[in-house]
């Protein structure tokens, strides 16, 4: 009886299930440059479909208004605003070299744009590498993570490229000797001591700092200072002159000047991506436009239209399978532009409502963020949950101070205070002590839930994170 229900609950399910429905969900869920794909794939497939041509923004994707990207501001350059004083030509050929080939102004096109770690480890290695080691050291590279480690194991990505361990490891320690000094490293421990070795400081305190790290790494990770002291036969004065260095000196975080200020709030390890939406404070109103460069451009053949009209009125000379590819391929074009629609307004309606919700956020930042779940703002706004779900899912909005931010963060309702967590860690404070000063603030929240959120946010634990000399001598006494 369960069996037979379940199969009659699925036989009455399926009809509903249209082509166009399932096309629709599809397409909703994918990200601005995975419709551009689907749309340019179709295309190619169904003669049925035309696509206006139009000229697109370089910058953000969007569809241009004259000579002017209401997105994210670009502007046409006309040929004699490109022409730049005769005795600066090599500022000319600098400057004019971008818009010679978009034929754009970007609005932060002299700004210096900021440089990946995956760029910057890549731009050296092929300075000092060539063939088969430069392929595998982009390889590792791409591992390296936004910190700066290798965090996958080097027996798996050794048996991935069909090699030993010490042959990759030889590759592994050209990358390390890239800048910034301890990229590279597996834990921190090596990622200190690849940064030690690279001081040309040959003093006495830098010498026992690599001795700690190397030799007494379970002590100083529990801060065990007479230890410590004991073990390299120094007095116990001395162990913290010898942190104090190991302090200034290094970092746990190599590549921490290559990340996103956002990302220190929210890390994830992301491609740089052209964002779904971008709002823009316009005076004291929030504006959203929808980067969408292939919805009101993607129409049916004028030939197949009328092809299709006498096909279902049995008029003209076609034969039963002509009228059957027709009817298809134009049934086909209507349910991707049903769904390219569709797509847009779900996001319009999604972006309106959390622009005059969530308009704190925007304007101030993640410490006015309001709970809000998926499930909530559907019901506001009259869709289903699950539409809300594919619409925001891998979707990015760039806010009004340059941030290209995933749709996700607007639904942690947690991120008020994971900033604060990151701001207290950032003083030194151990979880307990994160813990009661959130607590007293009038956010009451336990130890471990404070570790979870520094684990999330990327911050290492207090016992990891090298005191300064008044702590430790506090400490040893």
């Amino acid at each position: 009886m369960l069996v037979n229900g379940g199969m009659s609950a699925r036989q009455q399910q399926t009809p509903n299930m249209s082509p166009e429905h399932i096309m629709g969900k599809a397409v909703l869920k994918m990200s601005l440059m995975e419709v551009q794909q689907f749309v340019e794939a179709q295309f190619t497939e169904n003669p049925a479909l035309s696509i206006e041509e139009t000229t697109l923004c370089p910058a953000c994707g969007g569809r241009l208004i004259g000579d002017f990207c209401p997105a994210c501001g670009s502007e046409r350059v006309q040929d004699e605003e490109k022409t730049l004083p005769d005795d600066d030509d090599w500022q000319a050929e600098v400057y004019s070299s971008a818009a010679a080939d978009d034929e754009y102004l970007d609005p932060f096109a002299r700004v210096a744009t900021p440089q990946t770690l995956t760029e910057h480890l890549k731009e050296q290695a092929r300075l000092s590498m060539d063939g088969e080691d430069l392929r595998l050291a982009s390889f590792l590279i791409d591992m390296i993570d936004e910190d700066g480690y290798l965090r996958e194991p080097l027996v798996d990505l050794a048996a991935e490229q069909g090699l030993s361990v010490p042959q990759l490891e030889r590759i592994l320690l050209e990358v390390q000797s890239l800048d910034p000094p301890g990229v590279g490293a597996r834990d921190l421990r090596e990622c200190l001591l690849l940064q030690l070795s690279r001081l040309s400081d040959e003093s006495f305190e830098k010498r026992m700092a690599e001795k700690i790290v190397r030799d007494q790494w379970e002590l100083l990770s529990r801060m065990k200072v007479e230890k410590i002291a004991t073990s390299l036969k120094v007095s116990s004065e001395t162990v913290p002159l010898i942190l104090q260095f190991l302090r200034e000196n290094t970092t746990p975080h190599p590549a921490s000047m290559f990340r996103d200020p956002w990302e220190n709030m929210y890390p994830r390890r992301a491609s740089k991506t052209r964002p779904d939406v971008v709002v823009r404070q316009v005076k004291d109103a929030l504006v959203a436009d929808i980067v969408d460069p292939t919805s009101g451009r993607v129409s049916i053949e004028e030939m197949y239209t009328g092809l299709y009209e006498d096909a279902v009125r049995g008029k003209g000379h076609m034969s039963e399978r002509e009228k059957a590819h027709v009817k298809e391929h134009v049934a086909k074009a209507r349910a991707l532009i049903e769904a390219l629609e569709f797509r847009k307004s779900s996001l319009r309606r999604i972006i309106d409502e959390l622009l005059s919700y969530q308009a704190d956020f925007f304007k101030e930042g993640p410490y006015a963020l309001k709970p809000l779940t998926r499930k909530e703002l559907a019901a506001r706004i009259g869709l289903h949950e699950s539409t809300v779900c594919r619409a925001t899912q891998d979707k990015f909005i760039r806010i009004p101070n340059g941030e290209c931010i995933a749709f996700e963060l607007l639904f942690d309702s947690a991120l008020p205070i994971k900033e604060r967590v990151r701001q207290l860690a950032a003083q030194k404070l151990s979880d307990g002590e994160i813990a009661a000063r959130l607590t007293e603030s009038g956010m009451p929240i336990a130890r471990r839930t404070v570790a979870k959120y520094r684990d999330q946010l990327g911050v290492l634990p207090m016992d990891y994170r090298l005191p300064t000399v008044s702590q430790t001598s506090a400490s040893s006494g």
